[in-house]
């Protein structure tokens, strides 16, 4: 089965509070910045400013002034050059929505008609991974491509890996993974991971 293209949904608090949406497309992440965040109802369209494309290693990225919204795949539902509708498989939900070109930047749009979800008490996993473990043989995008490796730990409290600050928790766990090619670790969030037979 494809990898499905992940999302990632970022609070951003600098230089004044915003989110960014980024979808993964054709190696980069397509961004766009969501001023007031996504929209909860219909009648309730958001500005949305599309800025130039980041890295995939950017999907799990945080730091003091940006976390991780939500995480998750996004589906593409229909698409023209005015209007690009798609469907946010995030942490708890999955909803759709319509990035809607006007004359200087985009509107994003919640739509009338959502996806059908059978709910069934359990909280789903983003990206449609079932929980990995220590061992697990895994793969991951990089600028330079995708890079294959196996996780060395799973985090479920705050950490920092070669100087950098991680946030982690029982319902968000960060995975350590160690790279076969150059034997570097990593952390990514299970959104960011395929796992590997």
């Amino acid at each position: 089965m494809e990898p499905r293209p992940a999302f990632v949904l970022h609070d951003h608090r600098v230089p004044r509070p915003h989110f960014d949406l980024r979808l993964e497309e054709d190696g980069v992440l397509r961004s766009w910045a969501v001023p007031r965040g996504l929209p909860d109802a219909p009648g309730r369209n958001r500005l949305a400013v599309h800025v130039p494309d980041h890295a995939l290693d950017h999907l799990t990225y945080t730091d003091e002034n940006k976390f991780i919204a939500d995480i998750g795949w996004w589906e593409l539902i229909d698409r023209n050059d005015r209007r690009f509708v798609f469907v946010l498989h995030g942490r708890t939900d999955a909803v759709r929505y319509a990035l809607i070109r006007t004359d200087s930047d985009w509107l994003l749009h919640r739509t009338k008609e959502q996806p059908r979800l059978v709910h069934d008490g359990e909280p789903r996993q983003p990206a449609g991974m079932t929980q990995l473990k220590v061992g697990d043989k895994v793969s991951w995008n990089t600028p330079q491509g995708t890079t294959h490796g196996v996780v060395k730990a799973v985090k479920t409290k705050n950490f920092q890996l070669a100087g950098q600050k991680f946030t982690a928790g029982d319902d968000e766990p960060m995975f350590v993974v160690e790279s076969d090619k150059s034997g570097k670790r990593a952390a990514h969030q299970a959104g960011a991971l395929h796992r590997r037979s």
